[in-house]
């Protein structure tokens, strides 16, 4: 029996969670923007691991303060060093984390292969809304799901249901415009830290002023939204965009930016779409207050003669989208699975652990838009309860606790 088994409670803790509980010393480094690394370290604490935490800014410090925290100040250059000391001086056997495309967990990844040390990465739910995911090793494109033979996958049990999460999005904004004005006020604590978003007065603004769009688009865009979810409206294709910082974007995808992916596609669909179906371009919620395509959609759809055929929207509730639409086409994102959900045919463009015979269209995107192919019904089920018994825990980065089976009580 592994190291420490005997401390997860009888039906506390969902299946990932147990993977961490497994371990005797833990190295937690950064976490998602507020407090979520914090009770989870409390959690942990409690069921008898040991804990420490590497904060690398005052953000990471606001929300992570304490004994068990150690701040690093030094050069880059000095962090593998530093994190090879800290991994023997501690006697940690296992690391966590949550975005492992960045700088500093790119190298505590390398180094955790080369020892052959456990880490785990936190990231946002495969399955929305509701929902995080925890991995051992890597996620999405480098997910342990993509090697996954659906055809040996067994019959899975059937979930219960999840527990909502409410207001989360309000609280993130909140969260985050805080970390960004602490790492920026208290910029003198860590002057090496370089972010991956730059600690600007003008990252805080994005998040507050995200928080009033959402606000304003349930109002101005009310009309759009009416229009598409018409039963006897227009047929369409759902594009929902990416993250324009996203990893799965910047190395899971031959495309460097959204626009750049948004020009293919809108190029695809000019030339090999039904003239009276529909392209809608979604844009991604948590980079509402940072970007805006209309500009780039209005130039590129005139030059493909396409502008009457194509809409932008920024709010919505996506389900509702995905049962109303044609098809959907995606980088990587996870609203793919959102739409094999509800039966939609998908052309995955990129890497996407779901991209899978019998599972998204295995033709070339200008093929899609008159042959979407459906989803097998049976085979995604399969893959689906997996996925969430494997990757997924009900609960929220930024919305407090939950409670109930299979729920993440943090």
């Amino acid at each position: 029996m592994p190291q420490g088994r005997s401390r997860v409670p009888s039906g506390e803790f969902s299946d990932p969670l147990d993977m961490l509980l497994r371990h005797k010393c833990l190295l937690l480094l950064q976490g998602p923007n507020g407090p979520f690394f914090l009770r989870l370290a409390r959690r942990l604490a409690s069921a008898g691991c040991r804990i420490r935490k590497v904060n690398f800014n005052r953000g990471d410090a606001l929300f992570f303060p304490g004994r068990r925290a150690i701040g690093f100040r030094a050069l880059m250059s000095q962090w593998p060093q530093f994190l090879a000391e800290l991994l023997e001086s501690e006697q940690i056997d296992a690391i966590v984390l949550f975005g492992q495309w960045r700088p500093h967990h790119r190298i505590a990844i390398e180094l955790a292969t080369q020892r052959g040390l456990p880490f785990y990465v936190f990231e946002e739910g495969y399955v929305r809304p509701w929902w995080i995911t925890l991995e051992t090793g890597e996620v999405k494109a480098g997910s342990h799901l993509r090697k996954l033979d659906l055809r040996a996958l067994a019959e899975q049990p059937r979930p219960c249901r999840p527990q909502p999460v409410r207001f989360a999005f309000a609280r993130m904004a909140w969260w985050s415009a805080l970390y960004y004005l602490s790492g920026r006020l208290q910029k003198a604590g860590y002057p090496h830290y370089v972010h991956h978003r730059p600690f600007l007065w003008r990252e805080a603004a994005c998040w507050m002023r995200a928080a009033f769009r959402k606000c304003l688009y349930q109002v101005t865009a009310r009309g759009l939204r009416e229009r598409l979810l018409d039963a006897g409206g227009p047929g369409f294709f759902f594009l929902p965009l990416q993250f324009s910082t996203d990893s799965q974007l910047l190395h899971a995808s031959r495309w460097t930016s959204n626009v750049e992916f948004i020009g293919h596609v809108v190029r695809s669909f000019s030339e090999h779409a039904r003239d009276s179906d529909m392209l809608v371009i979604k844009h991604h919620p948590m980079e509402r207050g940072h970007t805006d395509y209309a500009a780039d959609i209005d130039v590129i759809a005139r030059q493909h003669g396409v502008r009457h055929r194509i809409a932008y929207l920024h709010d919505g509730h996506v389900p509702s989208f995905l049962k109303r639409s044609l098809g959907v086409v995606v980088i990587n994102s996870t609203v793919g699975i959102q739409a094999l959900f509800h039966g939609v045919p998908v052309c995955v463009c990129g890497e996407a652990f779901y991209d899978k015979p019998g599972l998204t269209a295995a033709g070339h995107l200008d093929a899609f838009w008159k042959e979407p192919a459906a989803p097998c019904r049976d085979t995604f089920m399969k893959f689906y309860r997996y996925m969430l018994r494997t990757t997924q825990i009900n609960a929220s980065f930024y919305a407090g606790s939950v409670s109930g089976a299979r729920h993440f009580p943090i």
